[in-house]
């Protein structure tokens, strides 16, 4: 995960992002209106506070049996892809912790490409 500091790097009229790459776009006021980088996804903040909470929240609140169920995801923050239980509050990556994911779906094959 990135700091969330900007140290001054300028490359090509862009600079340091503020999920620490580096690129031809300066999205550093973007970041300061969400978590995430709105050029790479990854969290622009230190987040862990907010993953415990998480954490917290969705063992306080049990999903209903029918929806007991392991999803594929891809994390944004170490692009890993790994399985998590569902819940509405959102998927853990099992890798690096974080919930900064997306659940992935594998395209449906019915027999025409």
């Amino acid at each position: 995960m990135g700091s969330g500091g900007y140290d001054g790097g300028v490359v090509n009229g862009g600079g340091l992002n503020c999920c620490g790459r580096v690129s031809g776009v300066d999205c550093r006021d973007l970041c300061q209106l969400w978590y995430r980088c709105p050029i790479c996804s990854k969290s622009a903040l230190n987040m862990s506070l907010a993953w415990e909470g998480l954490d917290e929240e969705i063992e306080a609140t049990p999903m209903p049996e029918d929806y007991r169920r392991e999803v594929p995801v891809l994390c944004n923050d170490c692009n890993a892809t790994s399985r998590a239980w569902f819940h509405i509050f959102g998927h853990k990556c099992s890798h690096c912790g974080s919930y900064n994911t997306c659940v992935i779906m594998a395209a449906a094959t019915d027999g025409h490409q």
